[in-house]
């Protein structure tokens, strides 16, 4: 099929891929120097190594130095070609024609083809943690040795912007590999590194990977895409779930990059030489998630009583140890997608006194409420103490179970065992609106039950024709989750990131991209 028109988000595509050579974060090439192991300090392990399976952060940032995808996001969170040389979408909006890029090869030394991406593409609506990013495409057809071609039922405005997502993104790996349950591959990219081992509570390493394809419509990384090159030798991600044992790693020069610091050690160490502080102050939103398939969670009266009790400044201000903002918005504010303040009467209200009343209304009688966090994310578990405390003194019977990271996220997949869950939606809302409706939509919702309102609204989104009509059905979105209150808004989190003085070339990002990075 000849697509004679290209649509106005290709022509966005291509002019990312224009501004790139310009605006890419290139260094001086007199200043990089090759070789060295860097060791890189996170907080758990991995649930997976398996890319498209899992939304972790502490998966994604070892697997996106590994894998890469059809499309990603640039510096400004515009969608890019990674491995796609562009799309093109058909006047009617039904067709997408993706021209690959050639000559990439998988770690394997396998070239990749349109039968990889095809056959990666069909595993992913199979087990990708984000499958539904897929269900608007009815086909992947391959129609060319390196070209596949995606066909809709309808128009999907949305679509490329969505599929360009970095939650649980859709890798290409081998087909070999394709058929092969979660967690069951051999962990094969095409990144500019490649899986070396995995000794769980220890390290996953990482080694360069000499056939790398470097991406030459750039001069240098840009998002998740650009020009990547790999000066390391190889690559340590070290399991540290003691906050304090990786600060004192850091210091000792026996680690180079600290994923997270506390804020107050952040201060202290940035007016050394010796390090590098960053500060992201718009890294992700604190929230608290009830299951609303499990008693008492599964009463709306009960639900707002839970809202009407919390105080959100000092449960998100302890979390954070004062790298916070208070937002009842589930954008953040001044984005494109802010929806004003509708909720806000409900937010940040610390009224004992009604949510007893609520309480009452719901027939509450004392049952456990069951707090699922974990050890390994300070936040988590941090700002579960301070809610549990808030619920107890409306008479809420609540009970913290702490457990590790990878724990609680199987947990939670459950449908009992757990009431509560305190987590940090990271990549979502830096993702906007779509991103984060994804995650409280179908069988997959994080609160366990779906909501038919919530569905059609988020199929009423991804499918608005104009900026403006996404933004009307938004503050419908938002609303609708205050009357909900399967999930409710803490307020926006920061992180302070640390790194040795002589890493150079590292810029903070959504995940830590150790490529194009070096030892002075």
């Amino acid at each position: 099929m000849r697509i004679c028109q290209r649509s106005v988000l290709f022509r966005r595509i291509a002019l990312a891929v224009a501004l790139g050579a310009a605006t890419a974060l290139a260094s001086p090439a007199s200043a990089q120097k090759a070789g060295g192991d860097v060791v890189f300090a996170q907080s758990s392990n991995p649930p997976s190594l398996d890319g498209m399976v899992t939304s972790s952060q502490a998966s994604r940032n070892i697997t996106m130095n590994m894998y890469e995808t059809l499309f990603g996001f640039d510096e400004n969170i515009r969608p890019m070609p990674i491995l796609a040389e562009s799309v093109e979408i058909s006047p009617d909006g039904l067709t997408y024609r993706i021209p690959l890029r050639k000559g990439v090869k998988f770690h394997n030394g396998k070239e990749m083809t349109a039968k990889d991406v095809k056959a990666s593409l069909e595993r992913y609506r199979k087990h990708g943690a984000t499958a539904g990013l897929l269900n608007p495409v009815t086909s992947i057809d391959i129609t060319g040795d390196y070209e596949v071609t995606f066909r809709f039922a309808k128009p999907t405005p949305t679509f490329i912007e969505a599929f360009a997502s970095p939650r649980a993104p859709a890798v290409i790996i081998p087909e070999e590999e394709t058929g092969k349950d979660p967690g069951k591959i051999n962990f094969i990219g095409t990144g500019p590194y490649k899986f070396v081992e995995y000794v769980p509570d220890s390290h996953v390493k990482l080694a360069k990977f000499a056939d790398y394809a470097q991406d030459n419509r750039y001069k240098g990384p840009d998002g998740f895409g650009g020009k990547k090159t790999a000066y390391f030798d190889t690559i340590t991600f070290r399991v540290m779930p003691e906050t304090g044992a990786r600060t004192a790693a850091l210091e000792a020069g026996e680690i180079q990059i600290n994923e997270q610091i506390p804020i107050p050690t952040a201060r202290r160490l940035k007016g050394d030489p010796k390090f590098a502080i960053y500060e992201n102050k718009t890294w992700g939103f604190l929230t608290f998630i009830i299951n609303l398939k499990q008693a008492p969670g599964d009463n709306p009266k009960f639900r707002e009583a839970v809202q009407v009790a919390l105080k959100m400044e000092p449960i998100v201000g302890i979390a954070t140890e004062g790298l916070f903002s208070l937002n009842h918005g589930w954008q953040y504010p001044g984005t494109t997608y802010d929806a004003g303040d509708i909720g806000k009467q409900w937010y940040n209200l610390g009224d004992a006194a009604r949510a007893k009343a609520l309480l009452a209304e719901a027939g509450y009688k004392g049952e456990p409420f069951s707090i699922l966090t974990d050890s390994n994310i300070p936040e988590h578990n941090k700002s579960a103490v301070v809610i549990a405390e808030q619920l107890k003194a409306a008479g809420i019977n609540a009970v913290i179970n702490q457990v590790d990271w990878p724990t609680a996220l199987k947990i939670r997949l459950q449908d009992t065992g757990w009431n509560g869950w305190t987590l940090v939606m990271g990549i979502e809302p830096y993702l906007g609106p779509v991103g984060v409706v994804a995650t409280l939509v179908g069988n997959t919702a994080h609160f366990r039950q779906p909501d038919p309102q919530l569905d059609a609204l988020y199929e009423e989104l991804i499918s608005g024709k104009t900026v403006e009509a996404r933004q009307e059905t938004f503050r419908k979105i938002q609303a609708r989750l205050y009357e909900l209150r399967g999930i409710i808004k803490i307020g926006d989190v920061g992180i302070a990131q640390a790194a040795r003085s002589n890493v150079k070339g590292f810029t903070p990002f959504r995940f830590p991209r150790l490529y194009n990075v070096w030892f002075e």
